[in-house]
C-alpha cells in the first residue's frame, strides 16, 4: 500500500450506524472495519478471497471483504455478525441452532459461516442441503467437516429456544456463545488500534550465507521505531519444545536454513511497514546448495546444519518387541515396500498473532497458544529473564491441530516490547504462516509386515 496515497473521506452504515472515514486508495474494506472502526468480529484468514472467514454483508449480499476496495462501500451498508446477532431474529435462531448442534469448533471461521448463512436463509427459509451447500461453499472449516454446520442451517429451529438441562440433551460447548457471537478473542483481536507493529524479515532462498547492511539507517530513514537481529537476544537464540532440541533460532546468524529463516525485524507504525518491500532491506545474500528432502540431507555434500547433529539426524531410537524374523518366518503372507511421504500444512485458518506490552517491569505476551507453559519456559530462555518477569496470556486458538505447541511470534512481540517499551503487535500473513511455521514431518519408511489367515 502506498502510504503517500491521498485519502478520501466517505461515510459507511456498519450495523446500522454511520460512519466517516478516509480510506487511501486499495484499502480493504476488511481492514478499515478492522482497524478503523475496529469491528474485531470480522476475523482475517488469508487476505486472499480463499477462507472467507472475512465474510460480511454489504447491501444484505454477502462479500469478502479483504477483496473488496474499502471505497466500494461509500453510502451503503454493512453488517457483520455482531449487528446481525444484536437485530437480526434469523440470526439469533441460527445461533441456537449452532449450539444445539455443536457447529463451532475453534470458532475462527464461524463468523463467515453465521453471515453466509442468514444471507441464505432471509431468501430461503427452508434450503435443501446442496442450497446450503454452495451458500456455505466459499467459508473454510478446518475443525468440523461441515457436517455440523450444514445441519444447523438446514434444522434451524422457528424459535430460538435454549437447552433446558433435559436427560440425554447434549451437551453443549462452554464457550460456544462467546465463539458464535465473535466475543472470544483470537490473536490479532486482542491488541490496541495503533499500537506498534512487527515485520519479519525472512530469508527468500532454502539455504544462504548473509550479512547484515547498514540496518539502523534504514530504520532511521523510514522513522521506525526498532530494529531486532540476532545480536538483540539476550539469552539463548534457539528455542522448541523438546527439552536438549532447542535449535530453531529466534534470528539466524550468518546462513540460513530454510525459506522463511528469519534474519532480522522492523517495528514501526502499521502504514510504514505495509509499505516495506523486505527485498529493499540492506540484506546481501547468498543462495547456497539446498537439501530438500531426507536423503540429501545425509549426504556429507548437505554440511552440519546444526551442531552435535552428525549427518543431520536429530535421534535415533530402537524399538524391539518379541521375535520378529521368527514371525515374519511362519507368516502366511508378507508384504513389504518403502512409503514415502511430503510434509503436511497444518492449515488453521487464524494465523498466528499476538501483542505485547511491558506492564510494572514485566513482559506480558498475548498470543494464540496451544502451550503457554512452554511459551513461558521458551522465553525464558530466549529473553535471558526469570520467568516471574514474563507473563503469557493465551488467547482464543483459531485451529492449531500441533503447530501452535510451538512459539512463533512470541520472541519478537516480547523482544520488540522490551527495546520499544511499547505496545506492539504482529500478524503473519497466510503465505508467512505457511512458510516460517513447523509442519507435520516428512517420512521415509521401509516396512515388512506379515499377517496369519
Amino acid at each position: 500500500m502506498n502510504i503517500q496515497a491521498k485519502k478520501a473521506a466517505l461515510e459507511v452504515r456498519v450495523n446500522g450506524e454511520a460512519h466517516a472515514a478516509d480510506p487511501v486508495p486499495g484499502q480493504r474494506l476488511s481492514d478499515l472495519l478492522r482497524e478503523g472502526l475496529g469491528q474485531r468480529d470480522v476475523k482475517i484468514g488469508c487476505d486472499a478471497g480463499d477462507c472467507g472467514a472475512c465474510t460480511v454483508l454489504l447491501d444484505g449480499a454477502p462479500v469478502c471483504a479483504c477483496l473488496t476496495p474499502a471505497h466500494q462501500a461509500a453510502g451503503r451498508d454493512v453488517e457483520t455478525v455482531q449487528g446481525l446477532n444484536a437485530s437480526d431474529p434469523i440470526a439469533a435462531r441460527l445461533m441456537q441452532s449452532f449450539l444445539d448442534h455443536g457447529a463451532s469448533q475453534c470458532g475462527i471461521c464461524t463468523p463467515g459461516m453465521m453471515v453466509s448463512a442468514v444471507a441464505l436463509l432471509r431468501d430461503v427459509p427452508e434450503p435443501s442441503e446442496v442450497q446450503v451447500m454452495d451458500a456455505l461453499g466459499g467459508v473454510l472449516c478446518r475443525c468440523t467437516g461441515y457436517r455440523k454446520i450444514i445441519d444447523a442451517v438446514r434444522n434451524m429451529p422457528a424459535v430460538a429456544v435454549e437447552a433446558a438441562g433435559h436427560v440425554g440433551e447434549a451437551i453443549q460447548h462452554l464457550d460456544g456463545t462467546d465463539k458464535i457471537s465473535a466475543q472470544v478473542e483470537y490473536g490479532d483481536d486482542v491488541a490496541p488500534l495503533g499500537c506498534l507493529e512487527v515485520l519479519v524479515i525472512r530469508s527468500p532462498f532454502p539455504r544462504a550465507s548473509f550479512a547484515l547492511g547498514n540496518l539502523d539507517g534504514y530504520a532511521d530513514s523510514l522513522s521506525l521505531s526498532a530494529v531486532l537481529t540476532a545480536a538483540d537476544v539476550q539469552g539463548e537464540n534457539s528455542f522448541g519444545v523438546i527439552p536438549g532440541f532447542e535449535d530453531q533460532p529466534v534470528f539466524a546468524e550468518a546462513e540460513t536454513r530454510y525459506t522463511g529463516d528469519a534474519v532480522a525485524a522492523l517495528v514501526g507504525p502499521r502504514d510504514v511497514l505495509r509499505s516495506i518491500d523486505p527485498a529493499d532491506v540492506p540484506i546481501a545474500w547468498t543462495e547456497l546448495p539446498a537439501a530438500q528432502d531426507i536423503e540429501a540431507a545425509q549426504l556429507s555434500s548437505a554440511g552440519q546444519l546444526h551442531k552435535g547433529r552428525d549427518n543431520n539426524v536429530m535421534c535415533g531410537g530402537f524399538v524391539k518387541c518379541g521375535d520378529a524374523e521368527a514371525a515374519l518366518a511362519k507368516a502366511y503372507v508378507t508384504v513389504e515396500g518403502r512409503f514415502q511421504s511430503g510434509f503436511v500444512e497444518h492449515g488453521y485458518i487464524e494465523p498466528e498473532a499476538g501483542f505485547a506490552e511491558v506492564v510494572n517491569g514485566r513482559v506480558e505476551v498475548h498470543a494464540c497458544t496451544q502451550a503457554p507453559i512452554m511459551d513461558l519456559e521458551g522465553l525464558e530462555r530466549v529473553l535471558g529473564l526469570d520467568r516471574s518477569k514474563i507473563r503469557i496470556l493465551p488467547t482464543a486458538v483459531g485451529g492449531g491441530f500441533g503447530s501452535k505447541l510451538d512459539m512463533s511470534v512470541q520472541p519478537y512481540l516480547a523482544m520488540a516490547a522490551l527495546k520499544t517499551g511499547q505496545p506492539v503487535r504482529i500478524c503473519y500473513t497466510r503465505t508467512e504462516s505457511m512458510r516460517a511455521s513447523t509442519k507435520r514431518h516428512p517420512s521415509d519408511i521401509t516396512l515388512r509386515i506379515g499377517a496369519d489367515r
